[in-house]
């Protein structure tokens, strides 16, 4: 079974969670309004994180609909109140949701710190009803190596991170391989988008970068992958506003229907 390289507990994790939704999340609500989510809906939310897909989805469901979301640390998704929402606790990989029962299955950013992550891929087809929906999104990380002025410091920091996932099994370029994944699995009407920002250090934006880089700092150093001061600058380089643009994780979104 895999084992994820980011600590949940971490006291920063739900900031950073949270900037990683503030980015991501536009896209996956077009997606979403696309799809054609309504009241009735049963919807699963797998790897929930800090809930805010979990809230769109409660909120677009209405009463009669019911949203599960789950997650191996549930305590951000803990904290939302809504009557059409389950919290569940529960290792997607051991415990595979019911199959046949939902009419949107969605997932972010999760398959790819799973070595099992082909078989998770089934099992979240398999929960679908007929004609229910499933939105995969999954990420390249390995476009955080770019910059723009060329930053030495700032790449080789990029490419520390993707070194320590790759370290703990995740596929750093499993995004670029989801949509040959997806069609694998027999869905029908697959379609696909991709999303990639530029970041400017300093803004508002690169939290989501800086968090990352100091939540994995103390690995990226006991790995030898940089030194404490080398990590120490590639922060202080991201907090600082500056002209260098730093490109996000690519994330690629496939989308398609239970025959």
């Amino acid at each position: 079974m895999s084992q994820y390289v980011l600590d949940q507990t971490w006291e920063g994790e739900k900031e950073r969670l949270e900037s990683i939704a503030a980015l991501t999340d536009p896209a996956t609500v077009r997606y979403l309004e696309a799809l054609g989510v309504k009241e009735g809906w049963r919807c699963a939310e797998v790897g929930a994180g800090a809930g805010s897909i979990a809230r769109w989805l409660c909120e677009h469901v209405g009463a009669s609909g019911r949203v599960v979301a789950v997650d191996i640390d549930t305590r951000f998704i803990e904290m939302l109140d809504y009557s059409n929402l389950e919290v569940r606790r529960q290792n997607i990989v051991s415990e595979p949701l019911e199959e046949g029962l939902y009419d949107l299955v969605h997932v972010k950013i999760l398959l790819l710190h799973l070595r099992e992550r082909e078989q998770v891929l089934q099992q979240l087809v398999a929960a679908l009803r007929p004609g229910g929906t499933l939105l995969v999104e999954e990420s390249d990380i390995r476009s955080i190596q770019t910059c723009y002025p060329p930053s030495p410091l700032l790449s080789k920091s990029g490419a520390a991170i993707a070194s320590l996932f790759e370290r703990g099994g995740v596929d750093s370029a499993y995004g670029l391989k989801l949509l040959p994944a997806v069609a694998k699995t027999g869905l029908k009407n697959l379609g696909s988008d991709c999303q990639l920002s530029a970041i400017q250090c300093g803004s508002p934006q690169s939290i989501t970068l800086s968090l990352t880089l100091e939540h994995l700092s103390s690995k990226i150093i006991q790995m030898g992958l940089m030194s404490q001061q080398e990590v120490e600058a590639a922060l202080q380089a991201l907090r600082q506003p500056s002209e260098t643009m730093i490109y996000t994780p690519i994330t690629v979104s496939v989308w398609g229907q239970r025959a």
